[in-house]
């Protein structure tokens, strides 16, 4: 039997339980490094020489290994197991480290919540923070899009980073002296449409993954099969993308810029009657 922290031989008690470590003072550095959230992590050399090579992974080294990989495979990859494995370490030293798959799937989002990049001076109204709010959460799905299923349910993980995400478009909103309800109701109106808008971008992302076409190239696709209903003159607007060669490509950031203004634009008109000032949309 082994010490469960140096490695080096215990030796067998005549009664009791087995002695998981070699003596106290490697019981007590056990201890302290499931207190402050690091683990040794032991591996025999290959060879079978039983030498020893050891290092160290804490908390924020699994966190960035479980983005690494929910990056890399969405976030239905990232198991207790595949993650022990992808650090190098026994999955009991994982769990010294993360309690749960829900604890480590909280720390993820902490960490990707925690990367807003604030305005570089303070937005002059409502509408100009809620714009910056919005496109900050579009580029965070662009970059993490396994965070949008986290997000886009009416049941949200509702702690830390995410409540201080909320809590900044809910402070415009307070400001124009709206209530609470209408305030939520404002804010989900937005909200929903930046995440409508990234379900477009991550299965677009999806798609050209799976098929290896692009839109120009799936688009010419269409074209040529459905090249007698566009000719017919039965779908006028049909006819009048393929003349406008659309194929050239879909700007979805130009397609969200132009979206994001409009529903700012329906809010204003509803608050209109509010006597609240209406600054100008961008497009």
């Amino acid at each position: 039997m082994r010490c469960a922290h140096c490695d080096r031989p215990v030796e067998r008690g005549v009664r009791g339980r087995p002695r998981r470590y070699c003596g106290r003072s490697c019981q007590a550095r056990a201890y302290r490094a499931r207190r402050d959230g690091t683990a040794r992590t032991v591996a025999r050399a290959p060879g079978g020489t039983g030498r020893v090579v050891s290092g160290r992974v804490d908390r924020e080294a699994a966190v960035s290994a479980a983005i690494a990989l929910a990056d890399a495979e969405g976030l239905s990859a990232v198991s207790m197991r595949r993650l022990a494995a992808r650090l190098d370490i026994a999955i009991v030293t994982l769990y010294r480290l993360v309690s749960s798959k829900d604890a480590l799937v909280s720390m993820m989002m902490t960490r990707v919540l925690g990367q807003y990049q604030p305005p570089a001076a303070p937005p002059p109204d409502w509408r100009s923070r809620l714009r910056h709010e919005a496109r900050q959460e579009w580029e965070m799905y662009r970059r993490y899009p396994w965070m949008l299923p986290m997000l886009a349910t009416a049941r949200p993980p509702l702690e830390g980073e995410l409540l201080a995400a909320i809590d900044r478009s809910m402070a415009a909103l307070y400001a124009l002296d709206v209530d609470h309800r209408t305030a939520m109701a404002v804010y989900l109106v937005v909200d929903g449409f930046v995440q409508g808008a990234a379900q477009l971008l991550i299965t677009e992302a999806e798609s050209v993954r799976d098929t290896g076409m692009g839109q120009r190239a799936w688009w010419q696709q269409q074209q040529r099969r459905m090249a007698a209903a566009i000719d017919s003159g039965r779908y006028p607007w049909l006819t009048a993308l393929a003349a406008d060669d659309i194929g050239q490509g879909i700007d979805l950031d130009e397609w969200f810029a132009f979206g994001l203004e409009r529903v700012l634009d329906g809010v204003a008109i509803w608050l209109e009657p509010r006597g609240v000032h209406h600054p100008p949309p961008l497009l």
